[in-house]
């Protein structure tokens, strides 16, 4: 059976049953799209989007919007100035935001994965520690993120390419370069990506590296697994 990636990770669908991904791949495939807003406010509720929806916020410049209803999942491409509530539940626990600048989320409900590629300025709010589970990231400068516990701030963390990196990794693959449209010099991407998870009561950021099958786990995750094991090469 062949695999399914997605911007989180490798999904590897041999360890599902098989009507699993066909499920998954009709969840996301109904998408409410938001295109080409402008100084634009709206409220997401039962009457504009439905549960098996996936919200796709793309183009969009000076917006906000609301989400009052349960959605699939949340996408947001090369939006600018954007600052989106989410009030209600995310089936897939999962936003994806790439290639934007300046977005505020103010994460009202749990989800376990909020992923950024290729953004600028991005401002995460959790009002609630158990709203937060991790914040998968690579290629964004300036990555701001809050958890709140009765409306005060518990943990904050700066990260992002802007900030200093964590130095350690065990990843080999080299910088992948982007061609740029017109006489711009092509863009290099840093390969890593890095996840942000509360260890010990702290905000964490750890280098991501790829296990058998393709599968994302940090360093000191697989050494921990290893040594549970007993393996030791």
């Amino acid at each position: 059976m062949s695999k399914q990636t997605s911007r989180a990770g490798i999904l590897d669908t041999s360890e599902l049953s098989q009507s699993t991904p066909l499920l998954i791949g009709k969840l996301l495939g109904q998408r409410k799209f938001f295109m080409n807003k402008s100084s634009h406010v709206e409220r997401l509720d039962s009457s504009s989007i439905s549960s098996n929806s996936t919200v796709f916020l793309s183009h969009c410049e000076d917006v906000e919007y609301v989400v009052d209803t349960a959605c699939t999942k949340i996408m947001i491409e090369e939006c600018k100035n954007l600052f989106l509530t989410v009030n209600d539940k995310i089936i897939t626990s999962t936003i994806e935001v790439w290639k934007s600048q300046n977005v505020t989320l103010k994460l009202n409900t749990q989800v376990q994965t909020v992923q950024v590629d290729q953004c600028q300025n991005v401002n995460l709010q959790y009002e609630d520690p158990q709203n937060f589970h991790s914040v998968v990231w690579n290629n964004s400068d300036q990555l701001c993120l809050k958890i709140l516990e009765a409306g005060e701030e518990k943990h904050v963390l700066s990260t992002g390419d802007s900030f200093e990196q964590p130095t350690t990794t065990t990843t080999t693959e080299e910088s992948i370069t982007q061609e740029a449209p017109g006489d711009k010099k092509p863009t290099t991407l840093n390969p890593y990506q890095y996840i942000v998870r509360l260890i010990d009561n702290k905000l964490v950021t750890e280098t991501l590296i790829r296990a058998e099958k393709g599968f994302p786990i940090t360093q000191r995750e697989l050494d921990e697994w290893r040594a549970k094991n007993n393996i030791t090469s």
